[in-house]
């Protein structure tokens, strides 16, 4: 007895792909890599700037901490608040960016002031590399600190920045530089922002020296006085702007958006 066996799948019914089958298999797997792709660029973006984000966090804070220390231990006395601000102009613009804090170690050479240069500690931009936010002394320089002339002290400030004999600490090199137009062209401008609040003000204590404000009505802070000494209060607002600690570049360029910090810090001292 034979046995005659049948194809199950016959050859004249099998077949392959046509090429429009083809081409639409190769587009969507094109799709595919590229939402796969676009997917990962947006990963790496993301995952740059949050490490970014940290670093510049960390950074901003180390800054105001350092800032934070120096201005506690500020001394103060009678007209010379402890701290002052100076400021860069350029026409109608000002740009408040260097913070200094007379931190003597140990009693100061002239106790009722004016301080002495070696006696300062400076917070601003480095001049010579805008990026670079430095807190900067200058130990043997005995010149006396003009505080009651604001020109004066700028100037003076201005050439400590550049002089040779100036010990410099880096707290950050995240600073954001921005190019703004003024009188004298374009510049590069580190956004960094000081803020002194004297309460009672240098306008009010001066009103009171010459006789035309009274002792009681002066505004002390909370109320703080007595018949013999009222509590002066030093409020330091800062601002500083700093980018995300990596290199954008290419597609990534878009995401290097500067990020704002904040810090405040105060202290009070007797007037009397």
């Amino acid at each position: 007895m034979r046995f005659h066996t049948t194809a199950c799948c016959p050859r004249a019914n099998r077949r392959g792909l046509t090429v429009v089958e083809l081409l639409f298999a190769v587009l969507i797997m094109a799709i595919v890599a590229a939402s796969l792709q676009a997917m990962i660029g947006s990963v790496e973006i993301a995952n740059d700037y949050s490490q970014g984000y940290g670093t510049a966090t960390q950074h901003a804070r180390v800054a105001f901490n350092r800032i934070e220390a120096a201005v506690h231990s500020a001394y103060a006395k009678s007209i010379y608040p402890g701290v002052w601000v100076t400021q860069d102009t350029d026409g109608q613009w000002t740009y408040p960016n260097t913070l200094i804090v007379w931190q003597p170690s140990g009693t100061p050479a002239n106790p009722a002031g004016p301080p002495l240069v070696q006696e300062l500690v400076i917070f601003c931009p480095d001049p010579n590399q805008p990026n670079d936010l430095v807190q900067l002394t200058v130990p043997g320089n005995m010149t006396s600190v003009p505080t009651t002339s604001l020109s004066a002290l700028t100037a003076l400030i201005n050439s400590l920045k550049t002089s040779s004999t100036a010990s410099k600490i880096v707290l950050t090199n995240l600073l954001n530089v921005v190019s703004v137009s003024g009188s004298s062209g374009v510049a590069a401008r580190p956004a960094v922002r000081f803020v002194v609040t004297l309460t009672p003000s240098a306008a009010s204590w001066n009103s009171y020296l010459t006789g035309a404000t009274a002792w009681g009505n002066l505004p002390w802070v909370q109320g703080m006085v007595s018949a013999a000494e009222g509590r002066r209060e030093v409020w330091l607002r800062g601002e500083i702007q700093l980018v995300p600690g990596v290199t954008w570049t290419g597609e990534k360029a878009a995401a290097a958006t500067a990020l704002p910090f904040l810090g405040s810090t105060c202290f009070s001292y007797s007037l009397p």
